[in-house]
């Protein structure tokens, strides 16, 4: 077994003594799985400062402590580094700490919408005399929403429900009347946005600009944002990352940077934050070098330990489910319809990209369907072509359905490719919609993992919490080397031609993140001379039955190293 050790350049004495009690110091014993291709196995980590100084031999850890010196051992439990989310909302954790959750019910077997509206009417009896009334969490169950099944509890007070993906709004009459949902909404968004009845008449039900729009107007106050930010730091440590791209930063608030600052000022957020701030289809070309710059004025301003603006969002389409994903091939139950096309221009995608690129940023797309992607894929050629910077590491997110010389495309240009395994089974609902709208021959393609990876791209994971419900790592492991989750069998894999290794599906939370955040020399790994950022399973994801994978239990979650969750 190799060894490594950095010396801790703090006294003269330390190299002699092997340890300088004037300083915090940790040994951690047990099964070390360091993502370290130099040294991939170890028995022990030592840790002074936050840093982590030694990986090797339980021996020789030990004879580097001192009476000071806190040890952990973890028996046979495995150590790693800590797991690392690329695409996670987490204002927006701190926005669905104020409203209804309806996940619960839209995960009940045989749900209906009017289940959703009595868990309303139960959150409206619970919650008398609000001013207004918020939901999250439901998906399109027996039939379309609209705002009379709201009425019919609530019509005096603006009800607003959004979807589990976030791309979609349901509202009631006096919602639509105070926001200014009506017929020139239609003329603004198109029904693709607001859905209309015979008359031409808003119904109650809202995709995209306009559903995320209202979520803006519903704005939360500092403190509210602070206090739902920590709920979202305790949630990514208890299950066990260290490190997230906030993949839209001012979506829901106005305060979002201001209250991460805050929180970071006062010692209280130690979850490091890779924030993007997004550049609407709703700004016209002739303001984008304005809204650029103030991006770019973000990023100097917020560029500390645990809290960076890194660059800008850009959403290219929608979402299959609620027909707004942009498709190449026309959706199967809708002929001559491909899907709401957000930003078609791809001189503006070059030109966000370049500038982003040239001033040690990035641009972070939101693209589910083939024809988002490529479009994405010619502006970043594009950008290539402009500016001397040739490792800028932009991102796509979510890839559901990829074309294979787009994904030629990816490895040209080292962009990130940023799936969600967790949404690759034949998912009752979601799997049943696609094959609905866009035909079981394409939905059998879909999410794309294994491809990326034989191109020579550098994968990322990520779960889209909380806008996916679930945010669990080693289900995200199962899930990418079997294509199917535990509790669905065998049977409703979906692509099984795209499953990946368990090295693969590690290197996707870990080394391969740090990597997309120019980070990949301080985090990702346990390698001397990184932050000691670790968190410590009961399982070894690399060797224990795949059953045991998808039970894998968190013991610890550590940060800077200090413990910040479990024992």
């Amino acid at each position: 077994m190799k060894r490594f050790f950095i010396p801790f350049l703090l006294s003269a004495a330390f190299a002699v003594l092997g340890c300088n009690s004037n300083h915090e110091s940790l040994l951690l014993l047990g099964n070390v799985i360091t993502m370290d291709q130099d040294t991939p196995s170890a028995q022990a980590v030592f840790v002074q400062d936050g840093i982590i100084r030694f990986v090797g031999s339980a021996d020789e850890a030990r004879k580097m402590c001192d009476a000071g010196t806190v040890v952990k051992d973890y028996g046979t439990a495995s150590i790693y580094p800590g797991f690392l989310e690329s695409h996670a909302h987490g204002i927006g954790v701190a926005s669905r700490a104020l409203q209804a959750n309806l996940s619960d019910v839209n995960a009940m077997e045989g749900a209906t919408m009017d289940d959703f509206v009595q868990a309303m009417k139960k959150y409206m009896e619970e919650n008398p005399g609000l001013p207004l009334y918020k939901g999250a969490g439901w998906t399109p169950k027996d039939k379309e929403p609209n705002a009379a099944m709201l009425d019919a509890i609530c019509p005096d007070v603006p009800m607003l429900l959004n979807t589990e993906d976030g791309h979609s709004m349901w509202v009631n009459t006096a919602a639509m009347k105070k926001f200014g949902i009506d017929k020139s909404a239609v003329e603004k968004y198109g029904t693709d946005c607001v859905r209309v009845d015979k008359d031409g008449n808003p119904t109650g039900y809202l995709s995209e600009t306009p559903a995320i729009g209202l979520m803006a107007q519903l704005s939360m106050s500092k403190e509210e944002s602070k206090e739902g930010l920590l709920k979202w730091q305790q949630k990514a440590f208890s299950s066990g990352f260290t490190g997230t791209t906030e993949a839209a930063l001012f979506i829901v608030t106005q305060y979002a940077a201001e209250a991460y600052q805050e929180l970071c000022d006062e010692g209280k957020w130690k979850l490091r934050t890779y924030a993007v701030h997004t550049i609407g289809e709703d700004v016209p070309n002739e303001k984008v070098d304005s809204a650029l710059n103030t991006i770019l004025e973000l990023h100097k301003k917020y560029d500390g330990e645990y809290f960076q603006v890194t660059g800008t969002k850009v959403f290219m389409d929608g979402v299959v489910e609620a027909h707004t994903g942009w498709l190449e091939e026309e959706y199967s139950d809708q002929p001559g319809y491909y899907g709401l096309k957000r930003c078609t221009d791809v001189d503006r995608i070059a030109k966000i990209v370049a500038f982003n690129n040239r001033n040690g940023m990035l641009v972070h797309f939101h693209t589910v369907g083939d024809g988002a992607v490529r479009t994405v894929a010619e502006g970043i050629a594009q950008a290539a072509k402009e500016t001397d910077v040739k490792d800028g590491r932009n991102a796509m997110a979510h890839l559901q359905f990829v074309k294979p010389e787009e994904i030629r495309m990816f490895a040209d240009y080292n962009i990130i490719p940023v799936v969600a395994p967790l949404w690759c089974p034949k998912e009752y609902v979601i799997y049943d919609y696609t094959v609905q709208f866009v035909g079981k021959d394409r939905a059998e393609t879909q999410y794309p993992i294994k491809s990326f990876i034989d191109a020579g791209c550098k994968i990322n994971f990520h779960s889209d919490y909380p806008v996916s419900p679930a945010m669990d790592a080693p289900k995200s492991i199962y899930t990418a080397v079997t294509r199917t989750r535990a509790d669905l069998g065998p049977e409703r894999a979906c692509n099984l031609d795209e499953a990946i290794t368990r090295q693969q599906a590690l290197e996707a939370l870990t080394t391969n993140v740090a990597y997309s955040w120019h980070q990949e020399d301080r985090q990702g790994s346990i390698t001397p001379g990184k932050i000691a950022n670790f968190v410590v399973y009961d399982t070894d994801f690399l060797k224990d039955d795949l059953g045991k994978v998808w039970n894998a239990t968190l013991q610890a979650t550590y940060v800077d190293g200090r413990i910040v969750f479990g024992n």
